[in-house]
């Protein structure tokens, strides 16, 4: 229960509007309760009598008796739904800055599907428990408990009777909601299976075209629709079974007061009298309604709670790579970057840094070269503090970068990835991501310099050309080359090209490094490449194997040593450019 009771939390940051739900709850519920009473006074008193004037009394009292329930419930449901959206908007918040805040390990080892089915589907269900649990759960609750407090007044013996069936429907219901929590977080993970299935067919729907894979995704997509149909009806048989059983179980209340109610009012009839009887008769439905209710949000309560347990995990989600309460003030002017004897191996993986040094020079460009897995991105990870280091110390001027304000050094940072992220706005959107302030003639100057100006120039609204989704409508040159002039607009002292011209033909490579050129000038810059024509005139060259160091130089000096680097050299030679770096 505990999910359920964190769930509450969020409800009681809100007192006012939940304990002013309740008190329209209470006042609905004692309107309904006034009704049987009435009636009992009609029966056995005025009917009698042929009091017909108190008869019509009687009856605008009961008529005043709904009327002003509904009024009452009117005012409580709104109430209930605006602090439900209050919730909602603080568990959604909440998510959503848990969200930016996650270590990118987390993204790393997760499927996006899974994550944004809890942010969307989960919370949704727990909207479900949160609505039907607070409306209707303490109306029926408040119901219950009024109703037995009446009967026990009236006649305890035929109370007890009515309520001996509500223990076993409660025993039934806990065995219930166990099986039901256990197979609901089964269907939860199947959603989250489908959704990532179905976010990978969207986002790879040119490669299942090319590759004719249709009918095989298909079936992927059909076997996981199959899993997760198996798991929910899994549950909604069990329900089947349970619903009708504790129904049953309830109804033996209403044989109750059939069976124990005509005894009293036949034995003895001055006693228990015929309004009696018609009074626990309507008492009778007025307390296993809301029983039923209950037993209905037992089922919602079970899903909720696998949705609720997947939300929270993500929210506790240990947060490791955080801001010092202090940080230190970030240099100024150029940087001196400088990996001393660093350790480091991701989680459930072998060490893949082992006592790694190295410095980058003040205004320089350091290139990183090694086949796949040879530690090149987790060199740039670790500078960018995505992770932190095992051991030994990445500093910037002196500085362990542990010690900056994470946000402070992340913007003195500025990136330039292999697969560009652009969002689905216009090319202005996208540029100002980078400096919001940023004047016309600051953005056509950073899209000059990127050598992106040319084809902005000629798309239909120029920088207020919408680009699609991550940029669909561009060329993956035009993409990249758009990433640059971010770069560029945010001005950092600090740029990492990482495999900026992997994904691009020789042409085009051509017009990304003379951005790069403009780019890395008067900064200390760090090339991640596969490509050596790229990094053939960087300052330095280090060649990376198994997050070692073997080679060390300027692109002269390694050719002359006929190691590691030159043997990859004379393998690319139909690749080299003359618009290496200056």
């Amino acid at each position: 229960m505990k999910t359920i009771w964190r769930v509450s939390g969020y409800l009681f940051r809100y007192k006012p509007l939940f304990w002013l739900t309740l008190t329209l709850a209470v006042a609905s519920t004692l309107f309904m309760l006034v009704v049987p009473l009435v009636t009992r006074h009609v029966v056995n008193e005025v009917l009698p009598k042929g009091e017909l004037a108190n008869l019509w009394w009687a009856v605008l009292a009961i008529a005043g008796c709904f009327f002003f329930r509904e009024i009452f419930n009117s005012m409580r449901i709104r109430v209930n739904n605006t602090l439900e959206q209050k919730v909602l908007v603080d568990l959604r918040r909440d998510l959503h800055d848990k969200l930016m805040e996650l270590p990118i390990g987390y993204f790393d080892s997760r499927k996006s599907g899974d994550i944004a089915s809890r942010v969307i589907e989960d919370v949704q269900d727990v909207e479900r428990v949160i609505l039907d649990g607070t409306e209707q759960g303490s109306t029926a609750l408040l119901t219950v408990l009024g109703t037995a407090a009446v009967l026990f007044y009236f006649e305890p013996v035929l109370a007890t009777l009515m309520i001996l069936p509500v223990p076993i429907m409660l025993i039934m219901a806990r065995m219930h909601f166990k099986a039901q929590a256990k197979n609901w977080r089964k269907v939860r993970s199947a959603a989250g299976e489908l959704n990532s299935l179905l976010i990978e067919d969207i986002q790879g729907n040119r490669l299942i075209n090319s590759f004719a894979l249709k009918d095989q995704e298909k079936a992927r997509f059909d076997e996981r629709c199959q899993e997760l149909r198996a798991f929910t009806l899994k549950s909604m048989f069990r329900w089947s079974i349970h619903g009708p059983s504790t129904n049953f179980v309830v109804s033996l209340g209403t044989v109750a007061v059939v069976g124990y109610g005509g005894y009293l009012f036949a034995t003895q009839p001055d006693r228990f009298e015929a309004g009696d009887f018609l009074m626990f008769f309507q008492y009778c439905a007025m307390l296993y309604m809301p029983l039923s209710q209950l037993n209905g949000l037992n089922n919602l309560i079970a899903t909720g709670k696998a949705s609720g347990e997947r939300v929270f995990e993500m929210l506790d989600y240990p947060v490791d790579i955080q801001s010092p309460e202090r940080p230190a003030r970030f240099p100024s002017g150029l940087l001196e970057i400088d990996f001393s004897e660093v350790n480091f191996g991701y989680e459930g993986r072998e060490t893949l840094l082992s006592n790694f040094s190295l410095k980058l020079e003040r205004g320089g460009v350091t290139a990183l070269v090694g086949h796949t897995g040879a530690g090149k991105s987790t060199v740039a990870n670790l500078l960018q503090r995505y992770y932190d280091v095992g051991s030994g110390s990445v500093t910037i001027n002196g500085i362990d970068v542990r010690e900056f304000d994470l946000i402070d050094l992340r913007k003195r940072i500025g990136v330039v990835a292999q697969d560009p992220f652009l969002f689905d706005g216009t090319v202005r959107d996208n540029l100002k991501l980078a400096k919001q302030e940023a004047t016309e003639e600051e953005l056509v100057s950073a899209l000059q310099g990127a050598s992106a100006w040319e084809f902005v120039s000629r798309l239909p609204d120029q920088m207020d050309t919408r680009i699609g989704e991550r940029g669909i409508r561009l060329s993956m040159g035009e993409k990249q080359r758009l990433t640059i002039a971010r770069v560029i607009l945010r001005n950092p002292p600090l740029v990492i090209l990482d495999e900026a011209t992997s994904s691009v033909d020789t042409l085009t490579e051509a017009k990304i490094q003379s951005a790069v050129d403009n780019l890395v000038k008067e900064r200390t810059t760090l090339v991640i490449a596969h490509r050596l024509s790229t990094v053939r005139r960087a300052d330095q060259i280090v060649v990376l194997d198994k997050g070692q160091i073997i080679e060390k130089g300027m692109h002269e000096e390694l050719i002359l040593q006929g190691g590691h680097y030159a043997r990859l050299w004379e393998t690319q030679t139909d690749l080299i450019e003359e618009n290496a770096f200056e």
